[in-house]
């Protein structure tokens, strides 16, 4: 089977899962909507802002993380001006294919002065780290959660270790490296797994901020929020969100996250408080994502910034260019991209 119509039938069946999710949700929305409209209508402003504030903050982490590795491949541009790159090219994620914030973000940028080999690795490099970073989360908060996710954290924990520990074994390095050299169809060279632990954990702080955007949401519409809860909260919301971007060809997760999150929270929060917030968390991504966009744009307008530079240095050039760098560090924010 050719690699063409393999990715076609996984997008086929993302494409089934994600529209399985929607009419789960749609169904829950229907059954329970005369509940949701009142819980909606009772929510506190306040704390909605404040959860789209922590979505914002959590948004923007990520840019930083992005935009550093790609001034660790040899280009440095401006925050404001990398901001804009990154939200407005986000904007794609809510198109069918997956594969579109990758393309946005890339192409916003190298239109701007990085070279397009350098953006494309640097944002597959960004949401490879930025998922691993949201596995870690889940497996750390389902792990300390009262509310007996232990075997499910554990799993994950397990199959994030066994991922960082093989990333280091010679032979599974060398097979990975022509796996992404045969998908890219040019050479691509594996990352030390000390640089992919580095930014997997520069990501952690995402996923917490991404938990206390639904924790804030849980207490916009009434909720009563413990420790314990909080600290489930983290799990549901990084777990789904982790279930919503590996399903191949869904537009944002739409469906997948909330049905995932619905069947984890349901027991903590109750059917009908867990449903609203899985609706109300997706509104406000929205929101985030759209002001993001619009502020990030608007700051990069108004912004005198700098133009972007190339600062080639012996960290991310090739060996021939560099006399022999560090092995560490030479190219190490290259990670292989499977077109997500």
């Amino acid at each position: 089977m050719s690699t063409v119509t393999r990715r076609s039938l996984a997008g086929i069946v993302g494409l089934a899962v994600g529209i399985a999710g929607l009419a789960f949700v749609g169904i829950r929305i229907a059954r329970d909507w005369d509940q949701i409209v009142e819980t909606m209508r009772s929510a506190n402003p306040a704390w909605l802002f404040a959860a789209v504030v922590a979505g914002l903050v959590s948004m923007t982490l990520i840019a930083v993380n992005w935009l550093s590795l790609i001034e660790r491949r040899g280009h440095a541009t401006s925050l404001s001006t990398g901001l804009s790159w990154f939200f407005v090219g986000q904007l794609g994620k809510y198109v069918p294919g997956g594969i579109w914030p990758v393309v946005g973000q890339a192409e916003l940028a190298s239109r701007a002065g990085p070279d397009r080999r350098s953006t494309y690795l640097a944002t597959a490099s960004s949401m490879t780290t930025m998922l691993l970073g949201a596995v870690t989360v889940a497996a750390v908060s389902g792990l300390a959660s009262p509310y007996d996710r232990w075997v499910t954290a554990a799993l994950i924990a397990l199959g994030l270790a066994v991922g960082f520990g093989s990333l280091g074994l010679p032979q599974v390095r060398t097979g990975l490296g022509r796996l992404a050299s045969a998908i890219s169809r040019r050479p691509v060279e594996l990352p030390d797994v000390r640089v992919v632990a580095v930014y997997t954990l520069r990501h952690v702080p995402v996923w917490v901020m991404y938990g206390a955007m639904n924790i804030c949401v849980v207490i916009a519409l009434g909720g009563s929020i413990d420790a314990g809860l909080a600290v489930d909260l983290v799990f549901a919301s990084a777990l789904s969100w982790v279930v919503g971007f590996v399903i191949i060809g869904v537009p944002g997760g739409l469906g997948v996250r909330e049905t995932v999150f619905v069947g984890l929270m349901t027991g903590p929060l109750g059917a009908t408080l867990a449903l609203s917030v899985a609706v109300t968390s997706r509104l406000v991504t929205i929101v985030v994502d759209l002001t993001g966009a619009i502020a990030a744009a608007t700051l990069s307008r108004f912004t005198r910034s700098a133009v972007p530079t190339s600062v080639r240095s012996p960290i991310d050039v090739t060996t021939a260019e560099a006399g022999d760098p560090d092995p560490l560090l030479q190219r190490g924010s290259d990670i292989a991209a499977d077109g997500r």
